[in-house]
């Protein structure tokens, strides 16, 4: 493997949420230990609940560790970035305008020249395949459409970084393995370093490049996994998804997770 630069280090990373009244406080991250490298496809994968959202919070600079510290090439996070686009699972777009004014709303409000404003709407309206629903408003689109202007929203402003919080969860199994593939293609046409959550199997080792494994509540790294299915598939996820290599892994993470869950 080729050396790559370090993106984002996090390190001996806590976060315990305030209880309200006579609650107790909850401890939702352990002692998180991470290194994030340019062009990195990381998949933080674990049960509902351990805390992979609110890691992914952090790293976007929406909530504040309670100890340990995340660094951004050497520059510790301290709010939100345009370096660091987040998509969550349910677009958040606006709904009164259409789809190429929702992707151009970005670089508009940090006063990019209206000439490259276009340019890159129109390049991230044919990469994400909406070229022809650049006047539609969000609600007339299906929910895998939703999710694509959000990613061309999210690309658009050329972050070094795309946190995705479970993007794909609502999204039914034929829209979902359609969004995975894009994903896919975004990522080895641009190379951005994306950081996706996930608690389905699957997803992660058909897109990461690192899979990180997380325990339940109280969330903490139990093992990381480098992993190259995404880099084999051409036409379709069924080109790796099958092989002796896939299926072992597959039931190896499966057990991990299993483990973690007895031992509660």
């Amino acid at each position: 493997m080729s050396y790559k630069d370090v993106q984002m280090t996090v390190r001996s990373l806590s976060l315990k949420y305030k209880g309200q009244g006579d609650s107790p406080d909850t401890l939702a991250l352990d002692n998180i230990n991470l290194t994030v490298h340019d062009g990195d496809f990381l998949c933080i994968l674990g049960p509902s609940g351990c805390g992979k959202s609110t890691l992914l919070n952090v790293m976007a600079g929406l909530l504040k560790q309670t100890e340990g510290t995340i660094e951004m090439r050497g520059k510790k996070i301290e709010g939100v970035d345009p370096s660091r686009a987040v998509v969550f699972q349910t677009p958040t777009l606006y709904p009164w305008t259409t789809v190429y004014n929702n992707i151009a709303f970005g670089p508009t409000v940090r006063g990019i020249d209206k000439k490259e404003i276009q340019e890159r709407t129109e390049k991230y309206l044919s990469l994400v395949g909406l070229k022809d629903f650049a006047n539609a408003k969000p609600y007339e689109l299906s929910g895998g459409m939703r999710q694509r202007v959000a990613l061309a929203r999210a690309l658009v402003n050329d972050p070094t970084m795309i946190l995705l919080d479970e993007p794909f969860g609502a999204l039914d199994a034929f829209t979902r393995n359609s969004m995975q593939d894009l994903i896919r293609k975004i990522w080895k046409a641009t190379k951005p370093t994306i950081i996706m959550i996930t608690h389905d199997v699957d997803e992660a080792l058909t897109l990461a490049t690192r899979i990180v494994a997380m325990s339940p509540s109280p969330g903490r790294i139990v093992q990381e996994f480098d992993v190259d299915f995404t880099m084999r598939m051409i036409d379709s996820q069924e080109d790796a998804r099958y092989t002796p290599e896939y299926v072992e892994l597959r039931k190896t993470i499966l057990g991990l997770m299993h483990l973690e869950r007895e031992s509660l």
